[in-house]
C-alpha cells in the first residue's frame, strides 16, 4: 500500500509541477499559478496523512488477532 501511494503521489507531484511550469511560463493568472503550488504543498501531507491512518488501522487489527 505504501510503494502505490508513494508511486501515486510522485505521479501527481510531477504533473503538478509540470503544469505549474507551463502556467508559470504562458502567464497565467496569480491564482492559477497559487492553487497549483498548494497542490504542491498538499498532495504529499494528504499521501502521508493516509499511510499514517492506514498503518493505524493495521495495528489495531494485529492488536485484536493477539487476543
Amino acid at each position: 500500500m505504501k510503494r502505490t501511494l508513494a508511486w501515486i503521489g510522485i505521479i501527481s507531484i510531477i504533473a503538478v509541477f509540470a503544469a505549474l511550469v507551463y502556467c508559470a511560463v504562458t502567464g497565467a493568472s496569480a491564482g492559477t499559478i497559487m492553487a497549483f503550488m498548494f497542490c504542491l504543498i498538499m498532495i504529499p501531507v494528504v499521501i502521508h496523512g493516509m499511510i499514517m491512518f492506514t498503518k493505524m488501522g493495521q495495528d489495531k487489527k494485529d492488536d485484536s488477532n493477539n487476543d
